[in-house]
């Protein structure tokens, strides 16, 4: 905060010192610029004002008679003063200035010293005070509040579209039947499904994530239904597969519109009957298993393309579920801040920083293309680098968005057609160099998975036209 702007709201300045002439010179320096300053001759008189406890800041000297500078600072430091102290000492007392910034004070200025240092000093402590008390009265706000109210299920806000969500899991925790969870990257759709799955009657049974996006296509049939020994090159022993292992529980099917249409067959029959066929095995295991899946994609969009099966479709779609973004949500945005600095304190040892209004305002202003999970980072970024009880400087993720191949320009045009058509052949060709193997294909291009999918998703381009007949 600029002196200027303390000014403006009348920040309450101290000071103590014995010598009148350093006293009044110091004050009235203080008042022209727009300071509130209240002077005493002495700690002790300074320490029967009530409102000096509510000061922003207490510019003191060192050595007074009677109770001195340090034992000032002990004295303050023991009642809970929010106040900095910054400490006025001659040369000789620099050493004793030195033992009060380690046991507590915020700074110490020199004698003699410029007037602008100490203006500057002062200013930068009236900007801590205020973030210390703004990050007071959030958290004092927010624990008046009940847990229960922060959220439920392991998920966190109390936003409207949050409530709907909640009323909707509950719903699903109660059904046997498959569960749709669809939203953005970074929403927590896991979460969402472990929610429903520990609310389940299924509670006690095992809980089985499979990441469907993240596998080539036969190593995730082998995932998924196991194989028999010597089923395909490298099956060097029979092995079971997660739908076995998750029999009893839930199966978490992650990004299942990267799954190919022979595994949807297989999957419809798991569906229908509850039968798993390994690889390279005639005879059938019975599995008792829920099927949960996620998906960003509009999975309909994907059944016109053809990519997804119409029965696969209308069978995995029964309990459809959406997962709202943050900035369908943004209420909750200080909250799940507060809870991220929380953990992220924890997990790095450190103290929870103070975060300031103005910094939770321009996080509640921001569109969080990354969702939850972006402002995990975020927050994560801001508490590793805080200094002096502060958070660090909030920093968007640049990372959360898609690599771009070319910078496309907004709206239509001759330009932008073009470049689309650059790009289109540089996905063609990278995928018919790869043999339309997704995890080859990303890397060649230098793009992440997501990013691939949604270009050959834009251009109508499909894994199966890359591989050799």
């Amino acid at each position: 905060m600029r002196s200027d702007e303390a000014g403006a709201k009348k920040a309450r300045i101290t000071v103590i010192d014995d010598d009148p002439a350093a006293r009044h010179s110091a004050a009235q320096m203080l008042e022209l610029r727009g300071y509130a300053v209240q002077s005493f001759s002495s700690a002790e008189q300074a320490l029967q004002q009530p409102d000096v406890a509510e000061a922003d800041c207490i510019v003191t000297d060192v050595k007074m008679p009677g109770m001195d500078g340090e034992r000032l600072l002990a004295r303050c430091l023991e009642r809970g003063f929010a106040a900095p102290l910054i400490m006025i000492t001659g040369h000789g007392d620099v050493s004793m200035a030195v033992r009060c910034l380690k046991a507590g004070a915020y700074d110490f200025v020199e004698k003699p010293f410029d007037d602008e240092i100490l203006v500057a000093s002062v200013a930068r402590a009236v900007e801590k005070a205020e973030l210390r008390r703004e990050s007071r009265s959030l958290r004092r706000q927010l624990s008046m509040l009940s847990p229960a109210m922060d959220g439920r299920f392991g998920l966190i806000g109390r936003s409207r579209p949050m409530q709907e969500l909640y009323e909707r899991i509950a719903v699903a925790a109660q059904s046997e039947a498959p569960v749709l969870i669809v939203g953005e990257t970074g929403v927590g759709k896991e979460l969402v499904a472990r929610a429903i799955h520990a609310e389940s009657r299924r509670s006690e049974g095992p809980f089985v994530p499979v990441n469907a996006g993240g596998l080539p296509e036969t190593m995730l049939e082998s995932e998924l239904f196991g194989h028999a020994k010597g089923a395909f090159t490298g099956a060097l022993q029979q092995r079971e597969g997660r739908l076995v292992h998750a029999s009893g529980g839930s199966l978490l099917l992650d990004e299942i519109e990267s799954i190919s249409e022979p595994a949807q067959i297989k999957l419809l029959r798991v569906l229908e009957d509850g039968l798993v066929q390994p690889l390279g095995r005639d005879t059938f295991i019975k599995v008792d298993v829920r099927i949960l899946a996620t998906s960003k994609a509009d999975l309909s969009e994907e059944v016109r393309r053809g990519t997804i099966r119409e029965d696969f479709y209308h069978r995995i779609v029964v309990l459809p579920l959406r997962v709202p973004p943050i900035r369908e949500r943004p209420d909750d945005i200080p909250l799940l801040t507060l809870h991220f600095f929380k953990t992220a304190a924890e997990r790095n040892r450190m103290p929870v920083p103070e975060v300031s209004r103005r910094n939770l305002d321009e996080m509640t202003r921001y569109g969080w293309p990354g969702n939850v999970r972006e402002l995990r980072n975020a927050v994560e970024r801001m508490v590793i680098t805080s200094h002096d009880g502060e958070a660090g400087p909030f920093a968007p993720d640049a990372a959360a968005a898609s690599p771009p191949l070319l910078s496309l320009p907004p709206g239509p045009g001759r330009l932008r057609r073009a470049l689309e058509e650059t790009e289109r052949a540089a996905v063609a060709a990278a995928l018919e160099e790869n043999a339309g193997e997704i995890n080859a294909t990303h890397r060649t291009l230098g793009i992440s998975r997501r990013a691939l999918y949604e270009r050959m998703k834009r251009y109508g381009l499909r894994k199966e036209d890359f591989r050799p007949t």
